[in-house]
């Protein structure tokens, strides 16, 4: 504790450059043990001089600021911590940073904000002091669609989990489908972006998340956004159909390139098809996948598919699209009321096919297009 104290002293910006270097130094390396972790999260006033530091002109000792607080907020407790600092607000020391299109540490604000917003609890907190600043939820989203948008070299992917993480909230789905900030047909490219998993993942994941508001669904598939196209052209691949399946597809579904490929991580692939699901909730969303004739991009995923949630999940898909209205019975499936019986059994059901042989699954047969 003695040396903490020692150590408070030099993390000045007014102390000598070398000196005060060689303290943020420790005060970094301090954070490489889980006991260096839970200490400087009990010492307010250590972390509050070290965010005065972010921005020292050494820049040497400006990363090791940051490098200790990426590594803080890493601990929820940390997070907790840093965000109930009095004399400094963090949430709006990151957002400066990255929003200076000059600051070189904005990877590590934006790896910071994305610790800081990952927890349910502290996610609120940084998104109602977000929502308090002039930046808003709004303007990260501009930075972010800005690709070079930093002139120091910084990437900001980072940004991306920051969104999914305020897509957790009511409110950030709320300004995420506002229809005058334009987020969603901003973040829509972004879906199939190449350079990076990451950004596509988190991207795809807020737009997963935005799926399960119920109220917004004719908005996101009608022509302002739609968005089942947009979810199913990465499960789309380089399949051949004839001039009338191709006419009864989307536009964008239509003639695909010989060298197109599926999305290649299984994980995305369950949230493109968890989307589909919950736009499936509601007898319009059936009807418009029907009209769209998706049921062929499904049908050739399935063929190609190996995950098997993911094939699990394009099953129910298609059993859904495929039956009539009569034979579902009911317009919202969200208003059938399961028994915690049944639930269970369907919930076993599952994990006894996620656990089973891939050579038990049978491929998915002709049906006609007259389904609705």
């Amino acid at each position: 504790m003695a040396h903490l104290e020692e150590l408070l002293q030099f993390l000045s910006p007014s102390t000598r450059f070398d000196v005060k270097s060689a303290a943020c130094m420790t005060v970094a390396q301090l954070t490489g043990t889980s006991e260096g972790l839970e200490l400087l999260s009990s010492r307010p006033d250590i972390l509050t001089a070290v965010i005065g530091l972010i921005r020292d002109p050494e820049i040497y000792t400006a990363k090791d600021a940051m490098r200790t607080l990426i590594n803080v907020s890493s601990k929820e407790s940390g997070s907790a911590a840093l965000l109930a600092l009095k004399d400094v607000d963090i949430t709006t020391e990151m957002i400066k940073c990255i929003q200076d299109k000059e600051y070189p540490h904005a990877d590590f604000a934006c790896g910071i904000l994305a610790n800081l917003s990952k927890p349910k609890e502290c996610c609120q907190k940084v998104f109602e002091r977000l929502d308090k600043g002039s930046v808003k939820m709004e303007g990260l989203v501009y930075i972010f669609c800005q690709v070079n948008y930093n002139s120091k070299g910084a990437k900001l992917h980072l940004l991306a989990p920051c969104i999914t993480n305020f897509s957790q909230l009511s409110d950030g789905r709320r300004q995420m489908m506002d229809r005058n900030s334009l987020m969603i047909q901003r973040l829509l490219p972004f879906m199939e972006y190449k350079e990076s998993k990451g950004r596509r993942f988190s991207i795809i994941a807020a737009i997963h998340n935005c799926c399960f508001e119920k109220e917004n669904h004719m908005w996101l598939m009608g022509e302002d956004i739609d968005i089942v196209p947009r979810l199913v052209l990465p499960l789309a691949g380089p399949d051949v159909y004839t001039i009338e399946e191709n006419d009864s597809l989307p536009i964008d579904l239509q003639y695909l390139a010989d060298d197109k490929e599926r999305e290649p991580d299984p994980e995305i692939r369950k949230l493109l098809l968890e989307a589909l699901m919950q736009l499936c909730i509601t007898r319009p969303g059936r009807e418009l996948m029907r009209s769209q004739n998706i049921y062929l991009i499904l049908k050739e995923h399935h063929k190609w598919e190996k995950d098997r949630r993911c094939i699990m999940l394009n099953e129910d898909l298609v059993n859904l699209i495929i039956r009539t209205e009569e034979e579902i019975g009911v317009d919202d499936l969200s208003d059938v009321d399961v028994s915690s019986e049944l639930a269970q059994k369907f919930a076993d059901s599952d994990r006894e096919y996620l656990a089973g042989d891939l050579s038990d699954i049978k491929e998915i047969t002709d049906v006609s297009k007259d389904s609705t």
